[in-house]
């Protein structure tokens, strides 16, 4: 009688009503290639995935006739596995328990600590888990196998060298019908594909553990990157992510690129195809993401920094363009009609407070006015800053708080079965200035990238020469002051940095889902927009001295406000600002003009919220002159 195979990987539920998540694709990678063996075949059967956050009694009863049972770990889903691994065992002593993925550390320590698991797998886990499929079928040692800790019969733990894997061409989980009875087993969920045409990453920054095995990229054969293509079309796959680490680098993608417009334009699928593209000044890139984006496939790209702090670069061994690239590329995207946004990580070494404001003042000075994402610096188990000389080095404090939810049901997200481990301090940013670096994060990316005061701080730079992370400062100022749901905010920040729960905000105005700080705090004071206004009137005039100009750059921002069940709005200027602002005139003239916006209309706050916020603040969605049919000036 056949053995029979489990692999779990637990992932969330996206969404309210119309639920989205991830086929499980590390563990249909494992299935794929182990049982295009005929040795496996013969020996065992697959029995599926656990791939929901089902109650672990509901999950041991889908195990119950299990021999072996592999676990893909992820910061997201490391706790959930262990609690359920560890029922397992106690419940089928003779289970055989494997653990892999990104959340295992590469030694003995995780085995050691962890009495229910019988075996680790190091890295890539197609071959470790084949391998160690064999051997427990047969006599063959486990010492043989590369990249693997066990225990031996006398409870000693052993770890194998983890040697480099050799390239091997691993059969598609998508064309191996690994997925298709999960798909018919859960018709309700629209399921999102990962999408690996190639494997590896040429870049080694400290923070990320993508690229610390040196290994070369590997490259999957174009005739399986077309039959992926081919299975996301006829499985109706809506939405698919691109796991390679630099789209765009190889002349290839290209035709990749090609290959999902045409398939979307044939049959419908995929609808989205999201990439993480290749950081540098590649035409190549420019010409993919614009392809992309005419067919409404793509948002704008990401043009990522982490950090501008040349210190900070060196500690952490990344590289970035050239801020006059940066110019470049903006301008060459925005003639395209495309919005790139930017990315920075918050809490690396060598940052302070002030390189981190005035590095996000200077991307805003250089035009960086579509979308900053701000990621709080996380300790990955297997990224070099995870070393405690590197940690000592740099003066590196964390915290364990549940992984952040973001964009889930209120429900789902009581379900945190991850833990983050999070920077809170380094000897360049201790605790205090780690809070208000955060606080001014919130206030830029709510209020200038989602458009609360931006032309406001536009104007103050460009005629009054106000820096901008000056303007912001004191913005976050007022607001810590003076405004209550500001404080709120800043006591959730302030408990996450002790340690203390997660930074997902939920507000039932704007749907069962919860949302970042940023996102919430914005869609509140959108629903008392004028309020906001009035009270921060003073704030405006002590910067740009005219009363009347105030009020009327004041209303100009009002003006881009996207609310639900708007009606065309028409207003009468004395200045040219939009001219100014959207018509490349370098100075603020006077000028009688009337702008007449007709906005997009939203039924409510839930679907405007989800439409311009959740799925379009990358894309300054949340700024009705983007969101909007059009404007007219006259």
């Amino acid at each position: 009688m056949k053995q029979k195979v489990y692999l779990v990987q637990p992932g969330y539920l996206y969404g309210d009503e119309k639920k989205t998540a991830y086929l499980p694709y590390a563990a249909g990678t494992l299935a794929a290639y182990a049982f295009a063996r005929s040795e496996i075949a013969d020996a065992y059967a697959f029995g599926g995935f656990i791939c929901f956050y089902e109650d672990v009694d509901a999950a041991l009863r889908k195990l119950n006739d299990a021999d072996v049972v592999g676990f893909s770990n992820y910061v997201w889903n490391y706790r959930y596995n262990c609690e359920l691994a560890e029922h397992l065992k106690q419940a089928n002593p003779r289970c055989t328990v494997i653990f892999g993925g990104h959340q295992i550390e590469r030694n003995a320590t995780p085995l050691a600590s962890l009495p229910f698991v019988d075996f680790l797998i190091f890295g890539e886990g197609e071959r470790g888990f084949t391998e160690l499929l064999l051997a427990l079928a047969s006599d063959r040692r486990f010492s043989e196998i590369d990249g693997v800790a066990y225990r031996t019969a006398s409870g000693e733990v052993r770890v194998t060298d983890n040697s480099p894997c050799p390239f091997v061409d691993y059969p598609s989980p998508y064309l191996s019908g690994v997925f298709d009875a999960l798909l018919e087993d859960h018709p309700d969920v629209s399921f999102v594909a990962l999408f690996e045409t190639n494997r590896g990453c040429p870049f080694h920054c400290a923070y990320c553990d993508w690229g610390t095995t040196k290994d070369r990229i590997k490259m999957f054969p174009m005739e399986r990157v077309k039959g992926e293509i081919e299975w996301f079309a006829a499985h109706r796959i809506e939405s698919c992510f691109a796991a390679d680490s630099n789209f765009g680098l190889f002349e290839r993608d290209e035709e990749i690129a090609r290959l999902l417009i045409e398939s979307r334009r044939k049959t419908g699928f995929p609808l989205h195809f999201d990439v993480t593209y290749a950081k540098s000044d590649n035409p190549r890139v420019l010409r993919i993401a614009c392809a992309l984006y005419r067919e409404k496939m793509s948002n704008g790209p990401a043009i990522s920094f982490q950090s501008l702090n040349p210190a900070t670069l060196k500690a952490i061994g990344r590289e970035n363009i050239s801020l006059d690239t940066f110019v470049r590329e903006l301008k060459n995207y925005e003639e395209n009609g495309l919005r790139p946004y930017s990315e920075l990580i918050l809490g690396l070494p060598e940052e302070t407070y002030g390189s981190f404001t005035k590095g996000i003042g200077r991307l805003l000075a250089l035009g960086q006015h579509s979308y900053l994402d701000i990621f709080r610096c996380e300790i990955l188990s297997n990224s070099q800053l995870a070393d405690g000389k590197i940690r000592a080095r740099y003066g590196i404090e964390t915290v364990f708080v549940p992984s952040s939810l973001h964009h889930v049901s209120e429900e789902e997200s009581r379900k945190s079965f991850g833990t983050s481990e999070i920077v809170v301090a380094t000897a360049a940013m201790p605790r205090a200035d780690m809070l208000r670096a955060n606080l001014f994060s919130m206030v830029v990316q709510s209020c200038h990238h989602m458009g609360l005061t931006k032309y406001i701080a536009m104007y103050l730079f460009r005629e009054k020469g106000v820096a901008y992370e000056q303007f912001y400062e004191s913005l976050t100022e007022w607001l810590s002051r003076e405004n209550e749901q500001f404080r709120r905010m800043r006591t959730v920040y302030e408990a996450y940095l002790r340690g203390d729960g997660n930074i997902s905000c939920v507000d039932g105005r704007f749907g069962n889902i919860t949302w970042f700080p940023e996102e919430l705090f914005f869609l509140q004071t959108l629903v008392r927009l004028d309020a906001f206004y009035r009270a921060l009137r003073p704030l405006f005039l002590s910067f740009i001295g005219d009363p009347e100009l105030t009020d009327q750059l004041i209303a100009y921002q009002r003006l881009f406000a996207v609310t639900p069940q708007a009606k065309t709005k028409s207003m009468a200027f004395s200045y040219d600002f939009h001219g100014f602002f959207h018509g490349g005139k370098e100075t603020l003239a006077r000028r009688d003009n009337r702008l007449t916006l007709r906005p997009a209309v939203y039924p409510d706050w839930p679907q405007c919220a989800r439409f311009t916020v959740w799925y379009g603040r990358r894309r300054a969605m949340t700024d009705a002159l983007v969101s909007s049919p059009g404007i007219e000036v006259e």
